[in-house]
């Protein structure tokens, strides 16, 4: 039995356009997809970003019509995710996509619960306490929240009673996306919303929790990761979905 870690991707894509970041997403999904079909390696890329302008991120199903109008000088994009609305300002946003076997289908919870376990022992290496939303039922929320981080699910990260931590994932025929957003602090545009900074009056940085989290997810994924860039191919599927997709009118404001 070979016990070698896989050789996984890391990359760090700091300041990106609404519409690129979620292009980059999708190409490095369908990159991921197309190469475990031909038992390509590697099959595993974490991907840590941030937004060049505050931007509105709505959820697939949502309308944008109905947009607030305290949000209308935000950018804004459709992600290919489910899920309530997200202000992308003070935030850390990652992805990770690997690999999956052929004919698997559905969510991956284990996935989705053990990254967020990796992000809780990460704040708490800060001294910040957070716990998933299934132990820390303390404070009421509405199901049907606009914004996301007034929604709950069970493994939502909470801190001192307050969402910190969202996800969602997206399948293609051969990988899993997982992204989510760690709100590192409270949005001018939503100021109701604290984060994390706000509520342990611990400042975040960004690129040394980035590192820590690595770390803590190649152990969980038994993934070796390294620094890299998006490939070609990536880069060309990337400008094609960003042009054809989520820069469209027609996909932003599809019901």
């Amino acid at each position: 039995m070979n016990n070698q870690p896989m050789v996984g991707r890391l990359l760090l894509n700091w300041s990106g356009g609404p519409a690129w970041n979620m292009a980059v997403d999708e190409a490095i999904m369908l990159s991921v997809s197309a190469d475990a079909e031909t038992g390509k390696q590697p099959q595993a890329v974490l991907r840590f970003y941030s937004w060049e302008t505050p931007t509105l991120s709505l959820g697939y199903f949502q309308s944008n019509g109905d947009v607030a109008s305290r949000f209308e000088t935000l950018k804004r994009v459709r992600r290919s995710t489910g899920g309530g609305a997200i202000i992308h300002d003070k935030e850390l946003t990652y992805s990770l996509t690997i690999a999956t076997p052929a004919g698997q289908r559905g969510a991956r919870h284990d996935l989705y619960q053990g990254v967020h376990e990796q992000i809780i022992g990460q704040l708490g290496e800060l001294g910040i306490s957070a716990r998933p939303y299934r132990s820390d039922r303390s404070r009421i929320f509405d199901e049907q929240a606009f914004l996301c981080f007034q929604r709950r699910t069970d493994e939502d990260i909470i801190v001192s009673g307050y969402k910190v931590v969202g996800s969602a994932q997206r399948r293609a025929k051969r990988a899993i996306l997982q992204h989510g957003s760690v709100m590192m602090r409270s949005s001018p545009w939503a100021t109701e919303l604290p984060g994390i900074a706000d509520l342990s009056s611990k400042e975040i940085d960004r690129e040394k929790f980035a590192n820590g989290l690595t770390q803590r997810i190649e152990t969980l994924c038994h993934v070796k990761f390294q620094p890299s860039e998006l490939t070609e191919a990536e880069l060309g599927i990337a400008r094609r979905v960003e042009l054809e997709k989520y820069s469209s009118d027609d996909w932003l404001d599809r019901r």
